[in-house]
């Protein structure tokens, strides 16, 4: 151990270590010459600590942006990838399982979110296999026939509702379609043509179009609007012929979200949750990044947690938002 003495009016003595050339604890001298006084400095680490905690909170916030960032890139670019996805499986079903369809002729009410139906509208280019249910997780699967409602092409009123912009926005093209437009149905009682008749747009308040018709009718429902919805855009088409006579399940009461649209109440709160778990999880990592010296390792093992925590917070996000959103 050796020590350096700096001449002046007022100096400072080092200690260093002569094998690690490296600080060990500062000293403060004052006066000069003969019978100058030394006072030792000592360093408590606060400045450290303070740098360290701004570090921590601005790598905190930095992440909050960047999920914000995520979710609207998950809900405007990768959404519809997720949607062409369950669209190809419910597909598979119905060709894996041909009786799964006609099964609904039998009495027996499908289970939510499995297919029901294949909507094809030849002007706008869509196909789309239906599944049964309109909650938000519904939806992302493809258009969904309402409970409640009828199958298509059976005596009555049928109601099915799609997303206009995200998960592959299969109703994002119904404004396009003219008067006298063709709509072809196929399900468990056959293959059917309705026609369209009119539009609508119905905001907050006014009278709804899900309820029971006496005419055999089809209405498609989706957003009003692009980005800020206040309201339902309709779609009324009459079927072409006559009614399959077959007595079909027409499945329970739909509850008041359902028929609102709204998105899943439990979504926000499990949005929050997800975002506190995945900001927590980047923040450690941060700081075992900072405290051992080895990044890459901390981050090799963080990376697939932070991913998978911040896709959960995306899919509880757009779970939130209106269903047809």
């Amino acid at each position: 151990m050796a020590t350096i003495e700096v001449e002046g009016d007022r100096s400072s003595s080092l200690d260093v270590d002569r094998d690690w050339g490296t600080v060990l604890s500062p000293v403060e001298t004052s006066g000069s010459g003969e019978g100058e006084r030394t006072t030792p400095v000592t360093d408590t680490g606060t400045d450290r600590a303070s740098v360290s905690s701004a570090v921590l909170i601005g790598v905190a916030l930095i992440s909050v942006a960047a999920l914000l960032l995520a979710f609207f890139a998950y809900l405007f670019l990768f959404s519809s990838v997720t949607a062409s996805r369950n669209q190809q499986r419910l597909t598979a079903s119905l060709l894996g399982h041909p009786l799964t369809v006609s099964r609904l002729v039998d009495g027996k009410p499908p289970v939510d979110g499995s297919a029901i139906a294949v909507l094809r509208i030849p002007s706008i280019r869509l196909r789309q296999v239906v599944v049964t249910g309109t909650s938000p997780a519904d939806l992302m699967k493809g258009p969904g026939l309402m409970q409640g409602t009828v199958l298509p092409g059976t005596p009555g009123h049928s109601v099915i509702a799609g997303r206009r912009i995200t998960f592959g926005a299969p109703f994002g093209s119904l404004p396009s379609l003219k008067r006298g437009a063709t709509i072809k149905v196929v399900d468990g009682a056959g293959t059917f043509t309705y026609v369209v008749t009119h539009f609508a747009t119905v905001l907050a308040g006014q009278r709804d179009v899900v309820g029971p018709t006496k005419t055999n009718e089809l209405s498609m429902i989706t957003a009003d609007s692009g980005l800020i919805t206040s309201g339902r855009f309709v779609v009324t088409a009459k079927l072409k012929g006559s009614p399959a006579s077959v007595d079909v399940v027409r499945g329970r009461i739909p509850l008041n979200s359902s028929l609102a649209l709204n998105g899943d109440s439990s979504g926000g709160l499990l949005t929050i949750l997800w975002m506190l778990i995945t900001v927590s999880v980047i923040v450690a990592a941060a700081a075992a990044a900072m405290r051992w010296g080895q990044p890459w390792l901390v981050y090799l093992f963080s990376a697939p947690i932070v991913l998978m925590c911040g896709l959960f917070a995306c899919q509880a996000l757009a779970r939130a938002l209106p269903a047809t959103f």
